[in-house]
């Protein structure tokens, strides 16, 4: 008998400059990159992009990766992160 995969639905990313272990994340009450919008497929790659972050030239250390519900979990395999180029010396 096969199982049924579990779907993630509605990734949730976002960013902060709010230490985690200080302050845990709260859900919706950080900067919104974008969210995505079905279930993730088994073994997918996703894209999140905050464009309108970088177009405003705000600058994060923190990245936030949530769900909607509080009662998900998060098996991920891989998380990248990249700058538009940005250089901070």
């Amino acid at each position: 008998m096969g199982s049924l995969g579990y779907r993630s639905t509605k990734v949730i990313v976002g960013l902060t400059n709010t230490y985690p272990e200080v302050q845990a994340p709260v859900l919706w009450n950080y900067t919104l990159c974008d969210q995505y919008p079905a279930a993730v497929p088994k073994g997918a790659t996703i894209t999140v992009q905050c464009t309108d972050v970088y177009q405003q030239n705000l600058l994060f250390k923190y990245v936030i990766v949530q769900f909607p519900s509080s009662n998900d979990t998060m098996n991920l395999c891989e998380v990248e992160v990249f700058t538009a180029g940005i250089v901070l010396v």
